[in-house]
């Protein structure tokens, strides 16, 4: 059984992650502000702790699924994201070169300017906020080490979360549990795509020794903030007809408007984890309402 080390363990992708490689691999987990036994604490802009936990563990892969997702938090702390999201990648990348570790980074479909979806692996990355080029800096760092490290790209997530805060999914339903007739972006498409898929399909690709390069993995459903939201409303026993469709984009950090990724290489290869939004949203709601 090969060791497997995350991090970001704590976070959304992070726990599915943990949970569901756990039947076939041990795993490390790691995070630094919410770790608690049985995870480990680890600093990531802390060298000297980060090799010497590689080097007394000797993980056979790592999974890199910390970094600061939010593009507000990102846009208002520019050091503290390239620290995470860049910094502590590169050297992650190089640490697992030099020890043979399998080394896979989450990315995200935000290194894309959502002018020419959908996108496939190999197209021209054009970020148009801070935290797609953060994203698109580690990405090149990485690629730039090794050809066997592996980038994940991954739209917007769901799943069990502990607050309906965490996932810009459920944050939604937070809104409408508190105003039913809030208003919600109607520009933006989305691809929800659900952390437990993620993980599973991870699994796939860890099975696949010699598979490196970029990967997409994405959710095959379309909506914007406004048809999510009308999904949850019913779902949670709203009334749907007060909801206010926002035609504009209207946030602090700009986003792409369509960054729908291809998973041309996954198909190739026969994998494929997908599930109905309406159901899986529903059953995530149902333990916060």
């Amino acid at each position: 059984m090969s060791k497997v080390m995350i991090t970001g363990a704590t976070g959304l992708l992070g726990r599915a992650l943990c949970q569901e490689l756990s039947s076939t691999h041990e795993i490390l987990g790691c995070g630094f502000s919410r770790a608690a036994a049985p995870l480990h604490k680890l600093d990531l802009a802390d060298h000297n702790s980060v090799l010497d936990f590689l080097d007394n563990h000797s993980p056979e892969i790592l999974i890199h699924a910390a970094a600061e997702r939010r593009p507000e938090q990102c846009e208002q702390d520019q050091a503290a994201t390239l620290a995470l999201n860049v910094a502590a990648t590169e050297f992650l990348a190089q640490a697992c070169r030099k020890r043979d570790i399998r080394f896979f980074f989450i990315s995200t479909d935000y290194v894309f300017d959502g002018t020419s979806a959908p996108y496939v692996e190999t197209d021209i990355t054009n970020p148009v906020n801070f935290y797609g080029q953060t994203k698109q800096a580690a990405e090149r760092a990485i690629l730039a080490d090794s050809a066997l490290h592996t980038i994940v790209r991954v739209p917007v997530l769901y799943g069990e979360v502990k607050t309906l805060e965490e996932s810009a999914v459920t944050v939604i339903a937070k809104q409408l549990l508190a105003n039913p007739a809030s208003s919600h972006d109607h520009w933006a498409t989305r691809y929800p795509t659900h952390v437990s898929d993620i993980a599973l399909t991870l699994k796939d690709i860890i099975a696949q020794p010699s598979l490196g390069g970029i990967i997409h993995i994405s959710g095959n459903q379309a909506f914007t903030k406004y048809e999510m939201a009308q999904v949850m409303a019913q779902a949670l026993q709203l009334p749907t007809q007060d909801l206010v469709p926002l035609s504009q984009p209207s946030d602090d950090a700009t986003r792409p408007q369509d960054c729908a990724l291809k998973d041309t290489r996954l198909i190739d290869l026969g994998i494929s984890h997908q599930r109905d939004f309406a159901t899986a949203i529903a059953e995530v709601l149902t333990k916060h309402i």
